[in-house]
């Protein structure tokens, strides 16, 4: 298993980017969302790595108990 990173870059112009590392799936989303709702709630633009349309470990094995 990847380790997994959030690595947050504040601007100088007050500018919030956030990337996330090690996390497969959407996930990334729900385990970030906390710290964007520290950081103001309101996000301009966000954009999903490669990582972010793998699937996550125990998916593929909850899709194949489910069907």
């Amino acid at each position: 298993m990847a380790e997994e990173k959030v690595e947050i870059v504040i601007g100088p112009d007050g500018t919030v980017e956030m990337r996330v590392e090690g996390v497969a799936g959407p996930r990334c989303l729900d385990d970030t969302d906390p710290l964007v709702q520290l950081l103001g709630g309101d996000v301009e633009h966000h954009e999903l790595t490669e990582e972010a349309y793998q699937q996550a470990e125990g998916e593929e094995q909850d899709r194949l108990w489910q069907g």
